[in-house]
């Protein structure tokens, strides 16, 4: 009977409806939160989800790496893909996101703003790899609009993933520049706006408009079409209460 059992579930999965989707690592906080909105409608579809750096995945794709839908963050990937001819379908934006500034604790965060960076007893400041991931491209691009770079770039470390960031900054002190929506999963006691973090100017970086691309596969599937209208609808509720516009 037991292995019965087994079988009927092997099977069960094997024919689940399902979609393959490559996430950008900053949607990771919380993105589990749109796949359990989502199943309260559609409980049998299983969507399977990946996350890494937008740059990452687009070489995987390019590589030849299976996909439904590829939800990035910027437009500039997925259009890469588009060209390549890797997507059945042409951009198209779905989200913007913007970046914040942390530090575990530090007076007069909320009226220096992005130029307490300055400050002597601030020795390191994570941001997402700046060849792969567009927060990190952002992070540089605000760094240097604010005229802060040159000043700071002995300071300025780079992470492959947004939770190191926070455990840098949490446990050692330091700064981090890093998507709003990690702000919801900052512990209590250090998600405080204008104490531990702020948004930072948006007139600093170019906008991180977040595209996204089907593959023909994606296309022909009900699952990443059902998937999708729900992300551009009932989703963006759920990705507004993330940080994201």
């Amino acid at each position: 009977m037991r292995y019965i059992i087994l079988i009927l579930f092997l099977i069960s999965h094997i024919f689940a409806d399902s979609t393959v989707v490559l996430a950008s690592a900053n949607l990771k906080f919380f993105f589990s939160d749109i796949v359990k909105e989502y199943n309260k409608l559609y409980p049998k579809d299983r969507i399977d989800v990946e996350f890494d750096s937008s740059g990452n995945m687009t070489r995987a794709v390019l590589a030849g790496k299976k996909y439904d839908l590829f939800l990035s963050a910027n437009m500039k990937y997925p259009q890469k893909i588009y060209e390549a001819k890797k997507s059945a379908i042409a951009p198209k934006l779905y989200t913007t996101g913007s970046i914040i500034l942390l530090i575990a604790s530090h007076k007069g965060l909320k009226e220096k703003g992005i130029y307490i960076l300055k400050d002597s007893n601030i020795k390191e400041i994570t941001i997402a790899n700046k060849k792969t991931a567009p927060y990190g491209m952002a992070a540089l691009e605000a760094l240097k609009n604010a005229k802060l770079y040159d000043k700071l770039k002995s300071k300025i470390f780079y992470s492959t993933d947004a939770s190191n960031i926070i455990g840098d900054v949490l446990w050692y002190g330091h700064a981090g520049i890093l998507p709003k929506s990690a702000v919801n999963s900052l512990p209590r006691g250090y998600n405080i706006r204008g104490e531990n973090w702020i948004e930072i100017d948006e007139n600093l970086y170019t906008p991180l408009n977040q595209g996204y691309v089907i593959s023909q596969d994606g296309l022909n599937n009900k699952v990443t079409s059902r998937f999708v209208k729900f992300l551009l609808a009932d989703g963006q509720k759920i990705l507004k209460k993330n940080g994201y516009k």
